[in-house]
């Protein structure tokens, strides 16, 4: 798999012809934001599914209300449909940072480790978990992320505005000490702002957060563990 460039920034060549010095910006995370061509044809169908089964057929975590049991198997056409989509722009997604095919990235990957299979085979994206969540006016999720994860994704299915979502400095050892200058956004916060219809990819480790909603309509979300499979 080939390594993205850092992106780079030269400094100005002193007059009295002292050696250049080159400042390199590394470890960038892609986060990708995508519109559904069929959002207008789910959000009804689905709504009104994902609010049937947020009473009894729910996990009522005290700060957001999440559906139970795997989203395809209950939510019909509409959610298979959704995440047939979702699982191909993961895969895009994946193919455009590496440049290179599913297969061919899975074994590149595989060969630094010893385990590649000397040839190609066939890779595809799938969910290996899905579900909805519902936010009530107070609602929020704290900072999490989600483990044994390739790629986490979250499509906007309803709401009554914006939708914001988090995301939190993934370099773990910036909150030990605060230097007095920030060099690299040290510890902050970077705040996506989505409609319904639009859905965000981003790597599982990445910590995110959803800050409290303070709508009276409920904002909807779909959110999908996605994970490289044999095809």
């Amino acid at each position: 798999m080939p390594v993205p460039d850092a992106s780079e920034l030269n400094m100005e060549q002193p007059a009295d012809g002292a050696v250049k010095a080159t400042i390199s910006q590394m470890f960038s995370t892609p986060v990708a934001r995508i519109s559904f061509p069929g959002a207008g044809e789910v959000a009804a169908p689905l709504t009104e599914r994902i609010l049937m089964r947020s009473g009894a057929l729910s996990k009522d975590f005290g700060y957001k209300t999440e559906t139970a049991g795997e989203l395809t198997q209950w939510g019909g056409e509409p959610a298979v449909r959704l995440t047939r989509w979702v699982c191909a722009a993961a895969g895009r997604f994946v193919e455009s940072l590496t440049g290179q095919s599913l297969s061919e990235a899975f074994e590149r990957s595989a060969g630094r480790e010893g385990e590649g299979s000397g040839g190609e085979r066939q890779v595809r994206v799938a969910a290996s978990r899905s579900w909805a969540s519902v936010y009530r006016p107070g609602d929020r999720h704290e900072a999490h992320f989600h483990p044994n994860t390739a790629l986490s994704a979250v499509y906007y299915v309803a709401a009554p505005g914006l939708c914001e979502l988090h995301f939190l400095d993934p370099r773990p050892n910036v909150d030990y000490f605060d230097a007095g200058i920030s060099l690299a956004g040290d510890s902050h916060r970077t705040r996506v702002t989505c409609k319904p219809g639009e859905l965000i990819i981003f790597p599982g480790w990445l910590r995110h957060s959803v800050p409290v909603f303070h709508e009276e309509s409920a904002r909807i979300s779909i959110a999908w563990n996605l994970n490289y499979i044999l095809a």
